[in-house]
């Protein structure tokens, strides 16, 4: 039974009972009348977080979406960008990533081949520059 159903079922019992005195045929008037306010209030309440929640939904798509879109694109502009700033070889060598400063492109050198003052070539651009600490 709903709560709607059961102060339906409370009023017809208050009618049915012909209370004779007033007092308490008001007090139980009012104590109906203000679970049917409260019963308005909750439906309301629940309407809103319903769209509350529908709206979330949609946030929530359109964010997957997005985060879909940028990763294509980041693709697109640097494929050879990865999340990880170094990398094993199969010898055991340690390859370092590096983003070249004057193109911008990442690549991966290995820091042991280099003197420590050495200048790095980017395989791209084909411009030196200093190695990062």
């Amino acid at each position: 039974m709903s709560s709607r159903e059961k102060i339906a079922y409370l009023k017809g019992l208050i009618d049915g009972l012909k209370i004779s005195d007033p007092d308490i045929s008001k007090v139980l008037s009012a104590v109906v009348e203000s679970l049917d306010a409260l019963a308005d209030e909750i439906e309301d309440q629940r309407g809103i977080i319903m769209d509350q929640g529908n709206a979330l939904e949609e946030i929530s798509e359109y964010l997957d979406q997005l985060d879909d879109d940028i990763s294509s694109l980041e693709d697109r502009i640097d494929p050879c960008c990865c999340d990880h700033d170094e990398e094993d070889d199969e010898d055991g060598e340690e390859y370092v990533s590096v983003c070249c400063p004057n193109c911008h492109k990442d690549f991966f050198y290995d820091p042991s081949s280099y003197d420590e003052d050495e200048d790095l070539l980017c395989p791209h651009c084909g411009e030196p520059f200093n190695r990062p600490e």
